[in-house]
């Protein structure tokens, strides 16, 4: 059986998707990213680990996008915010 390639921690990177995440937040663009933070601080998650599941759908994101070479697609964006739990 293959084993799974090993990722080593990137503080850069890190760094840049939290970023990211609080731009959105802090610009409201889009929404769904406060309203996602909000949603998963009411199911009992720190900040600190809301953010990290949104920067999951960011990075998630920025793959599609390069590997597509499409633009951002809001809405899908928003949805698969809409579904972390």
């Amino acid at each position: 059986m293959k084993k799974d390639k090993e990722f080593s921690y990137n503080p850069y990177l890190h760094d840049a998707i939290y970023e990211i995440v609080e731009n959105q937040i802090r610009e409201g663009k889009p929404k769904e990213t406060k309203e996602t933070l909000d949603r998963l601080m009411n199911l009992g998650y720190t900040r600190h680990d809301a953010i990290h599941k949104i920067g999951v759908v960011v990075v998630d994101n920025i793959c599609n996008v390069l590997k597509k070479k499409q633009g951002f697609n809001e809405k899908g964006f928003a949805k698969k915010l809409q579904a972390l739990k």
